[in-house]
């Protein structure tokens, strides 16, 4: 049945004072019926009003590369593990939502001469998907940006129904693909929050060191805000340990307590895990995906197991 919401609550999923949605219900912007001298709202209407319309039935699967501690391999693994699917055969999609613009660094690309990104989608309703998405050479095709994403953190929030502006903009392209992997920036801002709204899945990357354990926690209570509030059908995929170095002591137990604690957590851990080298800086200078330059070593293969697991996940 369909939930009945206070202007209050209305109010707080869109960012606005309730006054305003009242205003929007007495100008027949916004349907609501009056409860005494209170209105209560479907949800449906709301979603009318905000233009959000329930996905179509489609195969693609959507999957959110994310954890704010910056250096954990979020980019190295949503480039990979896109290289790796297309190489099973998938119709796939990157999607660059880091205004750092890594992922077409990784892939030899100037951000700087980029006429269209990520940000003309977020932010102007005339430029849909397909005007930016450009067919690369690895096996899937890439949706870029730069730094000019940085200025949608301030415009998204002049946007109704903020957290869900990406996951309206994919529906064109949902048809079109297997997977869509959406690299994050490293902060839990809107941009992270709307990857999470748009997603299915959440894989999470976490570096065998100390400090980037320390926000896994701070990751995992947005992740549960965001299936609370904006997509209930939100799971987690899985945590990827990156950067081991067994030559260390360090790694091995960074790793042992990782693994308590997704079993505490009863989160899967995947059993692959990315091994250090020297190799994973050296790729971007040549523009190619590792698993395709190197494709012996363990960490490449790693990822390609990882993929192979994400089929039947």
């Amino acid at each position: 049945m369909d939930k009945f919401l206070t202007t209050d609550q209305v109010a707080d999923r869109l960012h606005l004072h309730q006054n305003t949605v009242i205003r929007y219900i007495r100008e027949g912007k916004l349907a609501a019926a009056k409860v005494g001298n209170a209105y209560r709202i479907k949800e449906s209407s709301l979603a009318n009003f905000v233009g959000e319309v329930e996905p179509p039935t489609t195969t693609a699967r959507i999957v959110a590369v994310a954890n704010q501690k910056g250096g954990v391999a979020k980019t190295t693994t949503t480039v990979n593990l896109a290289a790796a699917l297309g190489a099973l055969g998938k119709k796939v999609l990157l999607i660059d939502l880091d205004p750092q613009g890594g992922c077409a660094v990784c892939l030899g690309l100037d951000t700087s001469s980029l006429q269209r990104t990520v940000y003309d989608v977020l932010v102007h309703r005339a430029v849909d998907l397909g005007k930016v998405v450009m067919k690369t050479t690895f096996g899937f095709d890439l949706a870029p940006s730069n730094i000019d994403l940085a200025g949608a953190e301030v415009e998204l929030k002049q946007t109704l129904a903020q957290e869900s502006v990406l996951k309206r903009r994919l529906q064109p392209a949902l048809d079109a693909y297997d997977y869509i992997l959406i690299d994050t920036p490293p902060s839990l801002g809107i941009l992270t929050v709307n990857a999470l709204t748009a997603a299915h899945h959440v894989l999470i990357p976490v570096a065998c060191e100390y400090m980037a354990l320390r926000g896994l926690k701070m990751l995992l209570d947005t992740i549960e805000n965001v299936q609370t509030v904006t997509n209930p059908g939100l799971t987690i995929l899985g945590v990827l340990a990156t950067k081991y170095d067994a030559r260390t002591l360090n790694s091995p137990e960074v790793y042992e307590y990782l693994s308590q604690f997704c079993q505490r957590q009863n989160i899967r851990l995947f059993n692959q895990v990315i091994k250090q080298s020297v190799r994973f800086m050296e790729a971007p200078n040549t523009g190619k995906p590792l698993i395709q330059l190197h494709p012996e070593l363990d960490g490449a293969q790693a990822y390609q197991q990882v993929a192979q697991e994400m089929l039947y996940a």
